[in-house]
């Protein structure tokens, strides 16, 4: 049998379980040969992780030392949130994208002949609402024998194709939006890499190597999204918009310029550009050295320090390696919703049979609506036309306009 533990040895191991639990909350001494733990600070942080908020001190340990010696420094103390909260901040909140409001409604109505969907489906409206005239006037004058043909119709068959039209158009449309969706989270992914690499290159980077990869990541986003988006003679008739080119205005160089320019892929040059620095940063000895306190070609530094160092190097060029895959991984993801579409058959079908109800529309109610048939006509094509068409619009989330 084991056996039984001594009493200094009951008495260490609960020393460090004490300890386990202690540590992180306050400061620790070893006087007269006891470990002594400190009164805790007043931090209000210290407070929450540890409880030890009440009492001067306790004993939780055997003799560790003959000298008295602090182990953790004490932290420094609580910030006077009452004083700070009069005080001006760099920023309030987070700015919310503005959103639709019920009272926007009078809006909605005064701007109607401004929306941009509207004048998209304009050309097909216009030849719906002459077809609708054209049946009209040949009803009421030209050929008196459609009046006959006309009574004999019925609302039928629209009232049975409408179901399957209505279920076309709203596919159309769930497929758009799961397009436009998937670019959305696409890019905030993109935005949450851009500010872990920012922190990265804070930390693992110095001088001239930070300030030339921050300027390469500042510029990333505005040039990825230029790379997504294509030139239109009216929405988008230049390059770069004013946005974007205050984006990138002054960050790069001549040379970087050059490169960028004449690449066939931009926002991959500038992820190879950004890898080139990190490769630079990461085999540079004197700057290596340098950062880590050492002289010139690693004088000063000893063998185990130079392990510690090596063990850091591998470890930051790790992370950048798969901070900088991410950004490959999200580049690709945005350009296969670009270069890829709702199939063609899909959208075509929809459309003729759209084009086919709504022409064929007014020969049913020209007969029970006479001349009022032909404004009736023109809404219902007009919401039918819109909803196809916001599917075509939010089917390429880079070029909403």
């Amino acid at each position: 049998p084991w056996p039984p533990p001594s009493r200094k040895m009951r008495t260490v191991a609960f020393s460090a379980i004490l300890l386990a639990f202690a540590a992180p909350a306050a400061c620790f001494s070893v006087s007269g040969g006891l470990l002594k733990l400190q009164k805790p600070s007043s931090h209000a942080s210290v407070r929450g992780l540890s409880g030890f908020g009440r009492g001067p001190s306790m004993l939780v340990g055997p003799q560790l030392g003959k000298e008295a010696k602090t182990i953790v420094k004490a932290v420094p103390p609580a910030a006077n949130w009452e004083e700070w909260a009069e005080k001006d901040p760099a920023y309030l909140a987070t700015p919310g994208a503005p959103r639709y409001a019920s009272s926007d409604w009078i809006f909605n109505i005064i701007t109607f002949f401004g929306s941009p969907i509207f004048w998209r489906v304009f050309s097909h409206l216009i030849g719906n609402t002459i077809a609708a005239i054209t049946v009209y006037l040949a009803y009421a004058f030209w050929f008196p024998a459609l009046k006959t043909f006309c009574a004999g119709l019925t609302t039928v068959p629209h009232a049975l194709t409408g179901g399957a039209l209505g279920l076309l158009l709203v596919f159309r449309t769930n497929a758009a939006y799961d397009r436009f969706w998937e670019a959305r989270k696409l890019w905030g992914a993109l935005v949450n890499t851009v500010r872990d690499c920012a922190r990265m290159a804070h930390v693992h980077l110095t001088g001239l190597e930070r300030d030339h990869f921050l300027a390469c990541l500042g510029c990333f986003p505005a040039v990825l999204l230029q790379h997504l988006q294509k030139l239109e003679p009216v929405y988008r008739p230049k390059l770069y918009s004013k946005t974007q080119l205050a984006a990138v205005a002054g960050a790069l160089g001549p040379t970087d310029m050059e490169l960028l320019w004449k690449a066939r892929n931009r926002p991959f040059a500038l992820i190879k550009m950004m890898t080139a620095l990190l490769r630079k940063n990461a085999i540079d000895v004197d700057a290596v050295s340098k950062r880590y306190g050492g002289g010139p070609k690693g004088e000063g530094i000893d063998t185990f320090k130079a392990h510690v160092i090596q063990a850091a190097q591998l470890n930051e060029r790790e992370v950048a390696d798969k901070t900088l895959t991410e950004f490959c991984n999200q580049m690709g993801a945005c350009e296969r919703i670009v270069k890829s579409i709702v199939p063609t058959s899909y959208s075509r079908h929809t459309s003729r049979l759209l084009s086919i109800w709504t022409l064929t529309l007014p020969l049913v109610l020209v007969h029970s609506l006479q001349a009022m048939m032909v404004p009736a006509v023109i809404i219902v094509c007009w919401c039918l036309f819109v909803i196809e068409e916001v599917g075509h619009v939010i089917e390429d989330p880079f070029n909403i306009h």
